[in-house]
């Protein structure tokens, strides 16, 4: 009985550290749907996608600034009105960002090439050879380097600090 006791005494709290989405926090039409005709309900409602559209997102409510009824996520400014988010996607720092952040999207998404694409690119760097009419030394060289330059890119990308080393290819310090 006194083990029950202790298992129920505590009331439970909710966990405040649990972060929500930013999406799921601040869901939500912003003004007063009653005072609204379904004409202006339907162009507000519009506009806030096109916003969304472009990372400027309609809160609930927000502690630090409660006259914001639009926040945008890329520049993480507070916006005060429908007419002042619309100003702030024509602004130019935050069309930089969106493209900025478009091409990061872009660049992640890239697929490595294919064995077809490598073996096309191989030969056509095998005519240039061929054309320039470089030496086997000099094709040799020039392989290394490529090979030297692909494990230093290889070493420094994604979480792996940068190792300073020296390369000797061939007899040659690189």
């Amino acid at each position: 009985l006194f083990l029950t006791f202790l298992l129920f005494k505590g009331k439970r709290r909710r966990n405040r550290n649990k972060k929500k989405s930013f999406a799921e926090e601040n869901r939500g039409l912003v003004i007063e749907e009653s005072v609204l005709s379904n004409k202006e309900l339907r162009s507000i409602r519009q506009a806030e996608k096109r916003l969304n559209r472009v990372e400027v997102y309609s809160l609930k409510k927000s502690h630090s600034n409660p006259a914001a009824l639009y926040s945008c996520a890329l520049c993480d400014v507070f916006l005060d009105s429908l007419s002042e988010a619309y100003r702030h996607i024509r602004d130019k720092r935050h069309r930089r960002r969106a493209k900025e952040r478009q091409e990061q999207v872009m660049l992640t998404e890239i697929l490595p090439p294919s064995p077809e694409q490598i073996s096309a690119i191989s030969a056509v760097l095998d005519a240039v050879v061929q054309q320039h009419g470089l030496t086997d030394q000099d094709v040799e060289r020039r392989r290394c380097v490529v090979s030297t330059m692909q494990d230093l890119l290889l070493s420094v990308l994604p979480g792996k600090a940068h190792k300073e080393e020296m390369f000797v290819c061939n007899g040659y310090l690189i």
